[in-house]
């Protein structure tokens, strides 16, 4: 009996740096989903910005303006 104890107390410390890992793990994976939800719904306008920008530099327009989002007529 006192034999199954001594390792039973030998595996707390495991057990606890197992569910460490396991919390640092979960809070990792948390932190990445709402930066993807955050993130993902800006990058195609994004995307498109860059596409329009460059659209109108090659039709003659400066870059700055072009970077203001003007609309052209």
């Amino acid at each position: 009996m006192p034999d199954r104890l001594v390792q039973q107390g030998l595996r707390v410390p495991q057990a606890q740096q197992d569910l460490a890992a396991q919390t640092v793990l979960l809070a990792l994976a948390a932190q990445m989903a709402w930066l993807d939800l955050w993130v993902r719904p800006a990058l195609p306008e994004q995307l498109e910005r860059q596409a329009r920008t460059a659209r109108l530099v090659r039709r003659g327009i400066p870059e700055p303006l072009a970077r203001q989002a003007l609309r052209v007529l």
